[in-house]
């Protein structure tokens, strides 16, 4: 709830996708990563995570892949270094180092030392679990994964992703995670987009029992007959996940030629495999070179914080594709494409900067709809509500 109710706030975090590399081979992979995959030095993410201070820098670093754990100890000393930056941290995993046997009914999982101090250091650790990754990984071994965390007070969720609404998987697996953990731990459900290995991969679901309506997630659709739902839309996607739409389709929202439909994406920095830092972290621009140049914020090897953030905050397109979208920048119909108009929007200058009191309408509009309003605009709607189990209600520092 507290990560996504920063969405639509420019700046307010970083996502760092430290390493390509995974060992998994999930058919829905959004990167398309692979064992062998890219993977540049630590020290350009170390430096530019050196470059955050307390009071200007990122109020969050989220810590992605590919596999992050696979470094678990870049992730560390990233965590380490965004707190003393003033940030806190979160880590996404495919979970490839859930035991391949689960644990005894009810158990608790062994965590290698390495990969639980980097998730110890963090502030709060995500699970990624879907039919494809249970292709890979038992859903139980995550599970007695997330009960040793959970047993020590760890800030936990998991990164839900499905086909669409109508996925009975969707279904039984939330069902399924409420009553495993009590309603203690929040999830966020997505879609699979046509991006990466999903791109041309044949993506039915794996057959699973059919939920019963019992069991099925407050609001959620029952009775689907067909286990694979309708392919979603191609969707704005990046290597953290939901959190970042990366399952998810453009937002919510219908319209003519030039609608205006704002764009929560375009407002955190994301620092690419090779340290490529672009404005939203759809997976065409993390992926392709050279990045479209409104989308380009510069390097970690050579830019700090500070440049980042002005860059971010200052771009009249930044800022119009954030109060307005890229449609109405482009007056282009939906039809053409939300996230394909934005990477090919050629905005002559000066850029149209937006009226300030505009801006911050839309800006707060979306904040007024917290957590809860960026999984109805990103995710997969009836779960949305889903992000708010166990949240404690509370006025915080975050």
């Amino acid at each position: 709830m507290d990560i996504l109710a920063l969405r639509p706030v420019p700046a307010a975090a970083v996502l760092m996708a430290i390493t390509r590399r995974c060992p998994l081979r999930c058919r829905h992979c959004s990167t398309g990563s692979l064992p062998a995959s890219e993977e540049h030095p630590g020290e350009i993410f170390q430096r530019f995570a050196g470059t955050f201070a307390p009071g200007d820098g990122p109020r969050l670093v989220m810590l992605t892949g590919g596999e992050p754990l696979l470094r678990p100890r870049l992730a560390r000393s990233l965590a380490e270094t965004a707190a003393r930056g003033g940030a806190r941290t979160m880590i996404l995993s495919g979970m490839f180092f859930a035991p391949r046997v689960p644990p005894a009914a009810g158990g608790a999982a062994r965590i290698p030392p390495a990969i639980d101090a980097a998730i110890d250091a963090a502030d709060h650790f995500s699970a990624s679990l879907d039919a494809f990754h249970e292709e890979e990984v038992p859903r139980e071994s995550v599970f007695a994964v997330m009960r040793a965390l959970l047993a020590r007070g760890k800030d936990l969720s998991f990164h839900v992703t499905g086909t669409g609404p109508g996925d009975p998987y969707l279904r039984d697996v939330t069902a399924a995670i409420r009553r495993e953990f009590g309603d203690r731990v929040p999830m966020l459900v997505g879609r699979v987009g046509a991006v990466g290995r999903a791109r041309t991969a044949a993506l039915a679901i794996p057959s699973l029992p059919a939920a019963t309506g019992s069991e099925a997630a407050p609001g959620a659709p029952a009775g689907t007959a067909s286990r694979t739902a309708p392919p979603a839309p191609p969707a704005p996607t990046g290597t953290s996940g939901a959190v970042t739409a990366s399952e998810a389709g453009p937002p919510a929202g219908t319209g003519t030629a030039g609608s205006a439909l704002p764009c929560a994406m375009a407002a955190w920095p994301t620092v690419g495999f090779d340290g490529t830092i672009t404005a939203c972290c759809n997976q065409d621009v993390v992926d392709h070179r050279p990045v479209p140049g409104h989308l380009r914020l510069g390097h970690a090897g050579t830019d700090d914080w500070d440049t980042v953030r002005r860059r971010c905050l200052e771009s009249g397109v930044l800022r119009a594709l954030r109060t307005y979208g890229p449609l109405w920048l482009a007056g282009a119909p939906p039809e053409r494409g939300y996230c394909e108009t934005c990477r090919t929007l050629d905005v002559p200058p000066p850029a149209p900067t937006p009226a300030a009191f505009v801006e911050r309408q839309v800006r707060d509009l979306q904040l007024a709809g917290g957590g809860t309003g960026f999984a109805r605009r990103y995710g997969c709607p009836p779960y949305d509500h889903l992000v708010s189990l166990g949240h404690p209600e509370r006025d915080h520092d975050f």
